[in-house]
């Protein structure tokens, strides 16, 4: 089986690397391509992660390469992770939305949309690609941001493989209740709901006992989880349900955006500043030669955007702050299957007796009647060899359903607006968004995001 990643030249390309080279057992993978538009980003994070696969899994055909149709001839699988535009549009996108005291993170609000117009027409050309080119029950699994929206754009463009669209963030809050709860990661079930980077967590069970006031009391929930950002009030007036952390920008709204408006740089902008100087230290490294040397600067300025994730707009230090390891320590380490283990659970499912729950985003159907069927949602699915069962959460409270409802009418006008390529959509779009809600407002940044030449073929 041949295993394709579009955007494999990315920073976080040495993890995927790893997750894939550990559980290329799983999937009978033979081959594996990392495709990316730059060649200077292949030279450099994608030799890191050749190595690491090489060195896992010697045995496994593994190629770096510019070329989209040779990386997805006959390829069984394609991962997206691309970022389009690079760190300048991202640095672009923010400071036009907080120009006009406007949240303008990269998945989130006026932000997302920005990020949305380039990434939607990167994807359809190489769905067409995929098409074309790959094997004819090739799957496609959607990492590119934001992830929901590209997925539903994928979807209503008429592509005709099996597409799923993937984020780590749920699955990282579900992995760290466990130990909060003192009980084995298999004894837990959780029901995740919503839309991507905008979902709430409920159920909570182990071994059948519902826990939902056990966890939601105990104060380490609040303290060694990506729930450090909100507070047991909150969650109380959610109805006990827990929150992604990107709800973060709707909940405390204001304080995000003057902490963001007060801090030196935007997240973008704090992203290019690391990223440049560590190519700048990079570059006197031959990766292939020294990836030793060309690892240990690599993983520290990785740990710089890491560790300092959210940091700006919360005001607060990650509850888990990572610390450097060396190359051999990075590959020896047991994979906890985070970047890839969504997908890589999805295709080993056809072969598997149990039953794993997992979230993934994909057509509602009739999952959350509150919806259109054609909508894409983010949903916990009970995965077996009969596929994917999307399972209806047991209670969605009307505040939930209500912001659900807004966001979605927003995503669905933000996707025929840049299929469409058309500017009052756009407004629309922006105007349906509650953090923007406003004519006036949408109609300036529509004309402002519009302005790059890059989107002189809008209407």
């Amino acid at each position: 089986m041949k295993l394709t990643v579009l955007g494999g030249g990315g920073v976080r390309s040495a993890f995927l690397a790893k997750s894939l080279a550990y559980n290329a057992h799983r999937i009978n993978l033979q081959e594996v391509v990392f495709q990316d538009s730059s060649e200077k980003n292949l030279s450099i994070f994608g030799e890191i992660a050749r190595y690491i696969f090489n060195t896992i899994r010697p045995d496994i055909t593994f190629t770096l390469t510019t070329d989209p149709v040779a990386a997805l001839e006959k390829t069984n699988y394609v991962i997206t992770t691309l970022r389009v535009g690079g760190d300048e549009s991202r640095v672009r996108d923010e400071r036009i939305a907080l120009n006009h005291h406007t949240l303008g993170q990269e998945t989130t609000g006026v932000g997302g949309f920005a990020m949305a117009m380039r990434s939607i027409p990167a994807i359809l050309g190489y769905c067409q690609l995929i098409e074309k080119h790959a094997a004819e029950d090739a799957i496609l699994f959607n990492f590119t941001n934001p992830s929901g929206l590209v997925t539903e754009a994928i979807i209503k463009s008429g592509f005709k493989r099996r597409v799923y669209g993937i984020c780590d963030a749920p699955s990282e809050l579900i992995r760290e209740l466990p130990a909060i709860l003192n009980c084995a990661s298999d004894d837990l079930s959780v029901e995740c709901y919503g839309l991507n980077h905008f979902s709430w967590f409920t159920h909570f069970t182990v071994r059948g006992e519902d826990v939902t006031d056990k966890l939601v009391a105990h104060p380490a929930l609040y303290s060694k989880t990506a729930m450090q950002y909100f507070s047991p009030e909150l969650v109380q007036l959610c109805d006990k349900q827990l929150l992604n952390e990107y709800l973060y920008y709707y909940y405390y709204r204001e304080e995000a955006l003057n902490a963001i408006l007060e801090a030196p740089e935007t997240r973008g902008e704090q992203i290019a500043r690391i990223n440049k100087e560590m190519r700048n230290e990079l570059q006197h490294i031959d990766v292939k030669a020294h990836p030793e040397a060309a690892f240990d600067v690599w993983m520290k300025h990785y740990l710089r955007r890491e560790n300092s994730y959210m940091q700006s707009e919360s005001q607060q230090e990650k509850f888990n702050p990572r610390t450097a390891i060396t190359l051999r320590q990075f590959i020896e380490e047991p994979d906890t299957g985070g970047y890839a283990g969504v997908a890589l659970d999805i295709l080993e499912a056809v072969n598997s007796t149990t039953t794993k729950r997992i979230v993934v985003s994909l057509q509602n159907n009739q999952t959350l009647d509150f919806l259109r069927p054609d909508d894409v949602i983010e949903i916990s699915c009970d995965l077996s060899k009969d596929g994917l069962k999307p399972i209806t959460p047991i209670h969605v409270p009307d505040a939930q359903k209500n912001l659900i409802s807004c966001v979605k009418e927003y995503e669905r006008l933000a996707v025929e607006a840049i299929i469409k390529k058309d500017r009052a959509l756009a407004i629309r779009a922006m105007m349906a968004h509650p953090l923007v809600g406003s004519f006036s407002l949408a109609t300036k940044l529509a004309t402002e995001y519009l302005s790059d030449a890059h989107f002189s073929d809008w209407n």
